[in-house]
């Protein structure tokens, strides 16, 4: 049985790393240079590093397909890393179709293509990404003081889309199958506190907090203040990430899929 730590830690890296991949081409490498590339490379191989090392020691061992996508995955982006100049030529584009299929199929394969969980993982996946690339982008402003604000304000309708899906399929989990662990005296999940305490926490943290916040970041992105919009932008990152945790460690312990 693996231990809900290695789950959640593999779940959670494969998530970021897909994520960030999959909203690279949001801006353009020749209005940001191809640094801004690279250090979104830098952020998706260590991401796939740690998810095979986390997935090497879990049970059951990594398959066959699995380790043809790690592997075309970390070949692809240090290639990509090496020969990506400011103009994104199509051998890239090319390399960037076969690492979104490359990480689809990794996915379907380690979810066992269990329907319930892929559309959670992919939901996850997209917020996730979506926000640790618009934390990056704004970042990068800092580097290129001149980049127009518009592909920071396409991350934010993104996010916001993303987290709107999100909180609309929770919210009918919770009213199909979760009311049951919120009652009190429940036998089931961690017990009455508990979950409370934890369905709390992901209500209030990972969608709440960051919602609230967003639009914070969108007026200061108008406002033309993009380092206070960044400075935003790093702790809907940090409430983004702790909401996932909790949400799929309870999807993985109590199959709520929040």
């Amino acid at each position: 049985m693996n231990s809900m730590t290695q789950i959640i830690s593999h779940l959670f890296l494969l998530s970021m790393a897909f994520g960030t991949q999959l909203f690279s081409p949001i801006v353009s490498t020749k209005l940001t240079g191809v640094g801004f590339y690279k250090l979104g490379t830098s952020i998706v191989l260590a991401s796939l590093v740690l998810s095979l090392g986390v997935g090497y020691f879990m049970e059951p061992t990594i398959t066959p397909i699995e380790w043809w996508c790690y592997g075309i995955l970390i070949i692809t982006n240090i290639l990509g890393s090496i020969f990506h100049r400011d103009h994104k030529s199509w051998p890239m584009w090319l390399m960037y179709g076969i690492q979104v299929v490359s990480f689809c199929v990794l996915s379907f394969n380690i979810l066992d293509f269990n329907p319930l969980w892929i559309m959670f993982f992919f939901m996850s996946m997209t917020l996730l990404g979506i926000s640790n690339f618009a934390m990056i982008l704004g970042h990068y402003y800092l580097v290129v003081p001149k980049l127009s604000e518009e592909p920071l304000i396409y991350c934010l309708y993104i996010f916001w889309i993303a987290i709107f899906l999100k909180i609309i399929f929770s919210l009918a989990v919770i009213f199909s199958a979760g009311l049951p662990y919120l009652e009190e005296g429940t036998p089931l999940g961690d017990g009455y506190m508990y979950n409370w305490l934890f369905i709390s926490m992901r209500y209030l943290w990972g969608y709440v907090a960051p919602l609230v916040l967003s639009f914070f970041t969108f007026r200061l992105c108008k406002l033309r203040s993009i380092q206070s919009a960044t400075g935003v932008l790093y702790i809907v990152e940090f409430f983004v990430i702790v909401g996932e945790l909790i949400s799929i460690y309870l999807m993985a312990k109590h199959g709520l899929s929040l």
